[in-house]
């Protein structure tokens, strides 16, 4: 019986237990998934009770994501570059009684197949990243790896400094980082293979969308935020052919962390079927 959680802030809307239930269903194994709202000052108790309870992972979602690669000793190399993980794995040591903890990102993995299935292959490819969350780590980490070169806009500069000197010297030569301002946003988006949004949902303000005036139709637009139409998504009817909110990112990380735990990747077409049914 495997069982296993998301842990966030509000994750009470959450699609995450439909997705990783889907997947168990589509791999054939008996398994439980629970939606765990939390703050940070008890986040890492929970971690740690239900490490002690049995469960095989935990997903982890906004504002807890930096904490989660804490915990771990063992990273791997996604979290450990990002120093960020939205997937924490349990596995049990040889004397049977204690648990090792692994962090994981995939974030990154989702964003490139989210990407993919908008058409945007990211070698070469200039990428216009909005934020510096945790999300956005992650996101940062498999572009450059991935060869794309990104122009990552914030409004707090330090913290997307901090993300491009977590980079590799050669992934931090495809990394550019820029104060975020409309006027910027602008004078960025002109040429852009795809623009990726990192930041919530209401964070596209007016004259934030107004700036989307710099960008061509031919631009693909990722959105990480999912659930109803959002200002970005309004904005960019009309003005982008290509657009998709984050629930193909929030499918494809779901399935590489239930392979990264599980050992099994599950097909994404059911998975797929289960997040738009909610």
């Amino acid at each position: 019986m495997i069982r296993a959680a998301v842990l966030g802030a509000d994750v009470s809307k959450s699609r995450s237990p439909a997705i990783h239930r889907a997947a168990f269903r589509a791999l054939g194994v008996r398994g439980s998934y629970e939606a765990l709202s939390v703050d940070a000052a008890g986040f890492e108790a929970l971690v740690g009770e239900l490490r002690a309870r049995g469960y095989r992972y935990l997903n982890v979602t906004i504002p807890h994501k930096r904490a989660a690669a804490a915990l771990a000793r063992a990273r791997g190399p996604e979290a450990r570059a990002a120093g960020a993980a939205n997937t924490l794995i349990f596995t049990s040591t040889n004397d049977g009684r204690t648990t090792s903890v692994r962090a994981e990102n995939t974030d990154g993995a989702g964003l490139l197949a989210a990407l993919a299935d908008l058409g945007v292959a990211p070698r070469g490819a200039r990428v216009v990243m909005v934020g510096a969350g945790g999300a956005a780590a992650g996101a940062l980490e498999a572009l450059t790896r991935a060869g794309a070169t990104v122009t990552l806009l914030a409004r707090r500069a330090a913290a997307a400094r901090e993300l491009r000197l977590g980079l590799s010297a050669r992934q931090r030569g495809r990394a550019v980082v820029r104060t975020l301002t409309n006027d910027i946003l602008v004078s960025e988006l002109p040429g852009a293979a795809a623009l990726v949004s990192a930041i919530p949902a209401a964070a596209w303000n007016a004259s934030m969308c107004a700036a989307l005036r710099g960008m061509e139709r031919g631009t693909a637009v990722l959105e990480m935020a999912y659930g109803g139409r959002t200002p970005l998504a309004t904005a960019v009817r009309g003005r982008a052919t290509r657009y998709a909110d984050g629930l193909g990112m929030l499918v494809h990380q779901a399935a590489r962390a239930v392979e990264l735990a599980l050992g099994e990747a599950p097909p994404v077409a059911p998975l797929f079927r289960a997040a738009r049914a909610l």
